[in-house]
Formats: structure tokens, C-alpha cells, sequence
């Protein structure tokens, strides 16, 4: 008995230490998906790139005859560090209402509470920062109406 509690006690302390990274979800696509196959799903799903202001690293994606909404992917060494959503509305109550949602969808998901360093109507940033990750979500009402969700993936 005791030699089974010593090899399940073993078990669940090597799969705590496993060095397995928590990725985030954009879209519903894992950030830890290379970043073709990324791409790839974002292409299934009726985005196109913008070959006109991609690069090799850094690849911007939007639907064909809008420009409301666009996904920025930034790649190094063959690996998703940073992804960008862009939304751009027509009136400003609809990107405080999304920065709301998404701000408060975020702290469900994470199970944590944003650094909010500006907050006003007009001008907000939600910060959530862990070891792993840095995800930014930031309201610019000032002169044209602009949300952006940030994702970055930090260093291990």
C-alpha cells in the first residue's frame, strides 16, 4: 500500500514538473501551434493575408473586403512569440462595450484581475502578466476608434 501511494504521489509530481507551457488561445487556436499551421486555420476560417505588408516574421491576416478587424502574427525561429487583433469600429460606445467584454471574458479565463494603468473612457489598458505570458488589452478612443488584444509569449 504504501509503495502505491509513493508511485502515485511520484506520478502526479512529475506531471506538476513536466516544464508543460500553458499556452494561450486566440481565436480558439493555441499559440503554441507553429506558426503555418496557425496561419493555415486562420485561412480555413475566411481570413487572407495581406501580402502587400506581410514579412517573413510577421504576417497580418483580415477578412477579404473588410478592414474592421485584422490578426497580426509575429513568428521567431519558427515559433509564435506575438499575436496582435486589431478591431476598428465606426462609433466609440461599441469598442468600450468590446474592451469591457473582452476585459472581463479574460479575467474569467485567466481566473485573475488585470494591472489597469489608464482608465478613463476613452483611453484604457488591461494588463495581465504571468510568468509565461503578457496579454494587453487596450481601448484608443481618441481620434479613431481602435481596440487591440496583444498576446505575447515571453522567453523560457
Amino acid at each position: 500500500m504504501k509503495k502505491m501511494f509513493l508511485a502515485a504521489l511520484a506520478a502526479i509530481v512529475l506531471a506538476a514538473c513536466s516544464g508543460e507551457r500553458d499556452y494561450l488561445e486566440c481565436q480558439g487556436l493555441s499559440l503554441g501551434l507553429s506558426p503555418a499551421v496557425f496561419i493555415d486555420s486562420l485561412e480555413n476560417r475566411g481570413m487572407a493575408i495581406d501580402t502587400l505588408h506581410s514579412t517573413d516574421d510577421q504576417v497580418i491576416l483580415s477578412r477579404p473586403g473588410e478592414n474592421n478587424y485584422s490578426i497580426t502574427v509575429a513568428s521567431r525561429n519558427g515559433a509564435i512569440f506575438a499575436v496582435q487583433e486589431t478591431y476598428r469600429a465606426t462609433y466609440n460606445d461599441s469598442t468600450r462595450f468590446l474592451w469591457q467584454r473582452l476585459r472581463d471574458d479574460f479575467v474569467e479565463k485567466l481566473g485573475r484581475n488585470p494591472g489597469v494603468p489608464k482608465r478613463n473612457d476613452d483611453h484604457k489598458i488591461a494588463d495581465f502578466d504571468t510568468s509565461e505570458y503578457h496579454l494587453i488589452v487596450t481601448l484608443d478612443n481618441r481620434s479613431v476608434p481602435l481596440l487591440t488584444v496583444l498576446y505575447e509569449m515571453k522567453e523560457q
